[in-house]
């Protein structure tokens, strides 16, 4: 009896699994996902040269700007500059193409060959990681490069400086306060 009994058990299991392999079954499921074109600039302080440097001595060189370059007070500064796709960097407009003093445009004038009130200056946003060429913007604009293209996505604290180069500006500046306000721009190639 033990047996037969058995044998039922067994024969119940046999057939019992087929059934529940045909109880299953399977579907795929597709996910997708979509990330806009995205790019973020961070705010840099202001930029300001307390005392342009100027040759005080007398001769055929007094009141010129002096040799070499000056930075900004603020010195270089850390901004970070991000997108998600390969998007240009670019100055592209400043309020005044230099800094600009309005108010001795008449004290310019009076001797126009050698005195100006506009002093130009440079811009440039140089890459920590390599992740994009350097933006050399200019005032003046010769020799610059305004914009870069990286080859792909970005996320660099790059660094930023502002600085007046003396053969930028051939004439003497007249005295008085100079400001401009640059646009630094990231989007779509």
């Amino acid at each position: 009896m033990k047996k037969l009994a058995l044998v039922a058990i067994a024969t119940t299991a046999m057939v019992s699994s087929p059934a529940l392999a045909d109880a299953t079954d399977s579907a795929t499921l597709d996910v997708s996902a979509t990330v806009a074109d995205e790019c973020s600039i961070e705010a840099p302080a202001a930029f300001e040269f307390a005392s342009v440097n100027i040759n005080q001595g007398a001769g055929a060189n007094a009141l010129l700007l002096k040799n070499g370059s000056q930075n900004a007070d603020s010195g270089t500064q850390n901004i970070y500059v991000s997108c998600n796709y390969a998007a240009q960097i670019a100055a592209k407009s400043t309020a005044n193409n230099g800094l600009l003093n309005a108010a001795g445009a008449s004290l310019a004038a009076n001797d126009a060959a050698d005195f100006t009130n506009l002093i130009h200056y440079r811009i440039e946003l140089t890459s920590n990681d390599g992740s994009f060429g350097k933006l050399d913007y200019r005032t003046k604009g010769t020799g610059s490069s305004p914009t870069v293209t990286p080859g792909g996505a970005f996320h660099d604290d790059a660094n930023l400086k502002v600085y007046i180069d003396r053969d930028d500006t051939q004439k003497r500046p007249v005295a008085g306060s100079y400001v401009d306000t640059a646009v630094i721009t990231l989007g779509a190639i």
